[in-house]
């Protein structure tokens, strides 16, 4: 008797330490699912209920599904094809599990009667009014495609007062460029890889494109990478494109399955490199912290634009946005923009009196890293009064009248620089200032005392460059050799008076 009295108190205090360790959920408790969007765009979001039951939270505060029963999202078809829901539950022990399970109810189209949510990019809503049970959340079919677009891998939740965060993987790509003082030996080898940069018509200018992968790379079965950057009309392309995967700082250069077009030099090119799936890539391992990058040239051409408007090119990065088995949907990055700029000197030749001058000639000259000047471009005399120079880089100049209007003192030699400011590091970089002038029409110091004018939008510096009439000596004859006369006479006058006042002096001693 006592014994069975001890087994009694032994059997209660097992289940008064199952009930503490078990609190058990009332019935009728309905829950609230909150879904973050960390996304760029909005997200419609699908909830399907696959199992339900008793929601209770054991000791340790995890949430634990009891009388497990096939929930009202999975149709009959799927409830035959997997069985006994309880049964089916055990078997999911691992993430790896749940993913696996998630994947064959959508892909064997099992799941039915849907709850919606719409939430906002970078933004969170929430589901109420959801009974206990095990939920499937994927997006809506057909809501991902554009610019910044990526379907979220499918997960599986247990509900019981739930935030989720559906995994949104996007990658990202910048454009960059290099900006080159060809005056300034320390900087010949150009600057940092920036958003903008000036240089001179007829420069190679240095490029690069740097695409990152998402952080949910290892769900994709295969990955679709394409870069398509579309150059302006004064840039031409110089099919010297080369593509890197960087791991970690490490450069390893791809030489096959990558396309690169157009294979010539071409001006206003989209240059187009396509990688058709990085996850086949040999020889180089892909994660998703590598790093695809492109490096090329392009030279800027006579069909430059030149002042504020500058000369951009635009890439964007084409990508596999579809983790899920079967995804083949692509989205696309919004654009990323390098821009280069170049300048203008505009030479107005006047007179003394502001008037134009023809028949004058000019050359101007550009130092360079050595410290020697290199010929820029030169104008012969003519009937024109205004030159100009155009697609100047900043950096020292020369500007010398070549050929001088007959009747006219030459202009001494006018050495200046060309300096500017734009936004290195900007979405859409500006022209901030050209020669400290930051509005049109600014009065400027070019050299010396030459005063010149800036117009910041058109990238013009203009100077008028002033040729005075040379000094005219008095000729022989007229009025000039008159005054030597008179004074000639007036001498020999003034000799005769004092020739006979000396003479009397002496009769008289």
């Amino acid at each position: 008797m006592k014994k069975t009295k001890k087994i009694l108190i032994l059997l209660c205090a097992l289940i008064l330490a199952a009930q503490l360790a078990v609190n058990s959920v009332a019935d009728g408790t309905t829950y609230t699912l909150t879904l973050n969007n960390t996304g760029e765009t909005a997200h419609t979001f699908e909830i399907y209920q696959v199992f339900t039951g008793d929601l209770s939270v054991n000791a340790a505060s995890q949430k634990v599904l009891s009388n497990i029963v096939w929930g009202s999202g999975v149709d009959s078809s799927g409830q035959t094809a997997f069985g006994n829901a309880a049964a089916k539950a055990e078997t999911l022990a691992s993430e790896s599990d749940a993913k696996a399970f998630a994947n064959a109810l959508v892909s064997g189209n099992y799941l039915t009667n849907p709850s919606t949510k719409t939430v906002a990019a970078g933004s969170s809503d929430t589901v109420t009014g959801l009974a206990p049970g095990y939920y499937l959340i994927k997006d809506q079919a057909n809501t991902q495609t554009g610019q910044g677009s990526a379907y979220t891998s499918y997960i599986l939740e247990v509900v019981g007062n739930v935030t989720a965060s559906p995994k949104i993987g996007l990658p990202t790509v910048e454009k960059k460029v290099k900006d080159i003082n060809d005056t300034n030996s320390s900087d010949i080898s150009g600057s940092a890889w920036q958003d903008s940069a000036d240089h001179d018509i007829g420069d190679t200018i240095p490029y690069q494109i740097t695409g990152t992968l998402p952080e949910n790379y290892a769900d994709y079965g295969a990955y679709y990478y394409q870069f398509n950057d579309t150059m302006s009309a004064g840039l031409t392309y110089q099919a010297d494109a080369k593509v890197y995967v960087d791991n970690n700082g490490t450069e390893t250069e791809i030489t096959s399955q990558v396309t690169v077009a157009p294979s010539a030099e071409a001006a206003g090119a989209t240059l187009s490199v396509t990688i058709a799936d990085t996850k086949s890539l040999t020889g180089v391992t892909v994660d998703k912290d590598s790093k695809i990058i492109v490096r090329y040239t392009a030279v800027l051409n006579n069909n430059a634009v030149i002042g504020a408007a500058g000369n951009d090119n635009t890439v964007t990065l084409t990508y596999s946005n579809d983790p899920n088995p079967g995804g083949t949907g692509t989205g696309t990055t919004t654009p990323d923009k390098a821009i280069v700029f170049t300048y203008q000197i505009t030479v107005n030749k006047v007179d003394q009196n502001n008037d134009p001058l023809p028949n004058a000639g000019f050359t101007l000259y550009k130092k360079d890293s050595n410290g020697d000047w290199q010929t820029v471009k030169t104008y012969a005399a003519g009937a024109a009064t205004t030159f100009t120079f155009s697609g100047l880089d900043d950096g020292d100049y020369k500007l010398v009248e070549t050929e001088v209007p007959s009747g006219f003192n030459k202009f001494g030699d006018l050495e200046f620089t060309i300096t500017a400011v734009h936004e290195t590091t900007a979405d859409d970089p500006s022209l901030i200032s050209l020669n400290s002038a930051t509005a049109n029409g600014d009065v400027i110091t070019l050299a010396g005392t030459q005063q010149a004018t800036v117009n910041l939008t058109g990238g013009v510096i203009s100077t008028d460059i002033v040729n005075r009439s040379g000094s005219t000596l008095p000729s022989t004859g007229g009025i000039g050799t008159a005054i030597f006369y008179t004074l000639g006479g007036l001498l020999v006058i003034g000799a005769i008076i004092l020739f006979i006042s000396r003479k009397r002096t002496l009769s008289e001693i």
